[in-house]
Order: structure tokens, then sequence, then C-alpha cells
């Protein structure tokens, strides 16, 4: 199957997943939607349910590395402010790769191979960097951790099921201010929103 086909079926498949999900979603409903054969799938995936695991790892994947990207250097209160900003834009940039993920995380989180980077150890990188720079307050990594993913996930969550109607671009800055209000150390500075700096939003 070439690269090109390859995508067809992904961007049919991550389609499909995210408006009926993987239950309801047959292997005829992605094949007729990729313009392939169900034969041709077969051949690379036994089953539905192998391609969307495929399908969420390396989606999982490739948001573990943009994030990082994002993330850049410096201090970790600003690196954070950068992944909360770059996760929601990548949220409105992409809503059923970010349907398919919130819809299929439960299932196929356990299948994503051991030692494979994700989203949450990116975070979890970042607030340990900042507890051993002085710039997150000293506590437990991963309870702080959890504090900036739940803030993430559940303002994503709101929106793919139409509780939260608000973009969520306009706001990361006031989730990373609250947050980083609570996590980063007194002596930091809180740096100005990424939106003052940049002009977005005039």
């Amino acid at each position: 199957m070439s690269t090109d086909v390859r995508h067809k079926v992904r961007d049919a498949a991550i389609a499909l997943f995210a408006q009926k999900g993987v239950k309801a979603t047959t292997v005829r409903d992605i094949a007729r939607s990729a313009g392939v054969s169900e034969g041709a799938l077969y051949r690379h995936w036994p089953s539905k349910e192998e391609l969307a695991a495929d399908l969420f790892a390396a989606e999982y994947t490739a948001m573990s590395q943009s994030l990082r990207e994002a993330a850049g250097q410096g201090p970790a209160p600003e690196r954070l402010r950068r992944v909360i900003h770059h996760a929601f834009h990548l949220a409105e940039a992409a809503p059923d790769r970010t349907r398919f993920l919130l819809l299929s995380q439960h299932e196929s989180l356990p299948l994503v191979p051991q030692g494979q980077e994700t989203p949450v150890d990116v975070i979890c990188g970042i607030v340990a960097d900042g507890i051993a720079e002085g710039s997150i307050v000293p506590a437990d990594r991963d309870a702080l951790s959890h504090i900036v993913i739940g803030a993430i996930v559940l303002n994503v969550q709101s929106q793919v099921y139409g509780r939260q109607t608000a973009p969520l671009s306009s706001l990361a800055d006031p989730i990373a201010d609250a947050i980083l209000t609570g996590i980063a150390t007194p002596a930091v500075p809180l740096a100005a929103p990424l939106t003052a700096r940049t002009g977005a939003g005039r």
C-alpha cells in the first residue's frame, strides 16, 4: 500500500471513527470512503480494531512530538503556557482527530508500546524540570502534571461535546494564568499572555 493510499485510509478511518465510533464503523465504510478494496485493508490490518489501535498510537505519538517542539526551551512555566496554547490549537485545527483520540483513549491507550513518549510524558517532564530549576513549587510531580493535563483535556472534551462554546484559543491564556498562579513559585513572575505578545486577537 503506497504512502498516499495509507494517508487516505488514515483520514477516512479517523473521520468515520470520530463520527460513528469504532464499534459502529465497518471495514466496508472505511474502504468505500478511502476508495480502496476491503481486501486491501485486510491485507494490512486484520480488523478495524487493529487499524484503530495503530492510528491511535501514531496520532498520539505525533501529538507528543508536536507538543514537545512547541514547548521549546526556557523556564518551565513558559513552556507549559506554550503547551496549553498548542494543545488547544491542535484540537481546533483537527477536530476529527481530537474526537477520535478522546473516544478511543480507554481502549487504545493500554496498547501504546511501552517506552513510547506520550503527551503525558511531555508535560510531566516539563513539570519535573520546573521543580528542579525552582520555577515550579516543590510538590509531587504527577499531581502537578495532572492539574495541567486535566485543564487541557476537560476543556477540549467540553468543546468536542458542545458544552464549551468559546473558542479554545481564547481560553488558553486565562487557563494558563490560573494554573501557573497555583503551581509556579512566587519568585517566578508570570510572563505576559502569548496573545498579548503575538498580537493575536487584535
